[in-house]
């Protein structure tokens, strides 16, 4: 859940917005204006009970954020470097650059969320009940009652302990505490989530069955998008424990050949292309050193009749949006690198020479190759 509209800094942190928000906001406002309002506060016009609807869908979203922010400065104040964070139909999702070091930082990380939508919750029934006290619009209060609600139901359902929940972060720092190994703690807390995602699907379908149509389908859908999502985070682990103790060096193809950055795509492709077993070539200047890497799909971007005067240095994909890796480093920390752009590929660099490259290829190979030496029960 990368893609989103940006819509500002927050605290120095870049965050987006899903277009699936607009649904949930549209959602909210016409479930307060069409039946929670008017039962609560009659007597106002539809254009009232709208305006009112929308300003809670809206809060509502801003304490979401508010969610993710808290777990961004946490993750923050333990040296954590934070990509971005994004807003979207199921809450929100803030976008770490590395992992938490130890247990303790995982568990506050993870507990900050959940700490905040709660004391939200107080906050708004403090508020409301305040404001019901010295004569405030029943409008209104039934707006803050219905934040505090929302934001109480949000922080207790995100403490149940089953990733990618908070709770399942939590668990997952409960595990690696008392176990010391991460990777098996996280495999335990993605299984936590399958469980939970199949307690929320068979509940969803009791539901529907005894009538709650619409209540069904949610969490019917609710319990699927865990399960799916912690399937993946298990397979995520289990490849990352397969990887344990991998060096890039182990697994990179040394001394990459490099194509010339001022050969035209024409010459590339027969040149090297069509006689070299390689999809991708380092693309280097005059004085050798490396400009960026050129992809089969940048070369077969450049229209047939204008290969014999497009250099490839002008099509290729400058150095600053590969990923880079040093060959000492673990190649589970270079993982993440495979998923980006540059066709899955990763530029080694030693002393700021170009000595290895590693691909999506090598890594299939590895795990394949380690799904058999490690012992069968051993991480699953």
């Amino acid at each position: 859940m990368t893609n989103g509209i940006p819509i500002g800094r927050f605290f120095g942190f870049p965050v987006r917005m899903h277009w699936s928000v607009l649904v949930m906001i549209w959602l909210f406002a016409w479930s307060l204006a069409s039946y929670t309002l008017p039962a609560a506060a009659p007597g106002h016009s539809l254009a009232v009970y709208w305006l009112a609807g929308v300003c809670g869908a809206v809060l509502l979203m801003v304490s979401v954020l508010a969610h993710e922010i808290m777990h961004a400065v946490v993750a923050r104040l333990h040296g954590l470097g934070v990509k971005d964070l994004t807003l979207w139909m199921f809450g929100g999702m803030a976008t770490f650059t590395d992992e938490p070091k130890t247990p303790g930082a995982d568990f506050r990380i993870a507990g900050a969320g959940p700490a905040t939508s709660l004391a939200l919750a107080g906050v708004f029934a403090g508020a409301t009940a305040a404001g019901a006290a010295v004569g405030l619009d029943p409008l209104t209060v039934r707006v803050g009652w219905w934040l505090a609600g929302v934001n109480l139901l949000l922080g207790l359902f995100n403490l149940l302990p089953g990733a990618p929940l908070d709770g399942g972060r939590i668990f997952r720092a409960i595990l690696w505490y008392r176990s010391k190994d991460r990777q098996r703690a996280a495999i335990g807390a993605a299984r936590a989530g399958l469980v939970l995602g199949g307690v929320l699907i068979g509940l969803g379908l009791l539901e529907f069955l005894s009538g709650r149509f619409m209540g069904g389908i949610w969490t019917v859908f609710i319990g699927w998008f865990l399960l799916s999502a912690a399937r993946t985070e298990q397979q995520q682990a289990t490849v990352v424990r397969l990887l344990d103790g991998i060096r890039v060096r182990d697994v990179m193809t040394s001394d990459p050949v490099t194509a010339p950055g001022w050969f035209t795509v024409e010459a590339l492709i027969s040149r090297y292309v069509m006689v070299r077993p390689h999809s991708a070539f380092p693309v280097t200047d005059f004085d050798g050193s490396v400009r960026g890497l050129i992809t089969l799909n940048q070369l077969r971007s450049v229209p047939p009749e204008v290969r014999s005067t497009t250099r490839v240095a002008d099509v290729a994909i400058p150095l600053e949006r590969v990923p880079k890796a040093d060959p000492s480093e673990l190649l589970v920390e270079v993982f993440a690198r495979l998923t980006q752009d540059a066709g899955g590929r990763v530029l080694v660099f030693e002393d700021g020479r170009l000595v290895g490259i590693v691909t999506r290829a090598d890594l299939s190979r590895i795990l394949e190759v380690r799904s058999v030496a490690v012992p069968p029960g051993d991480g699953r």
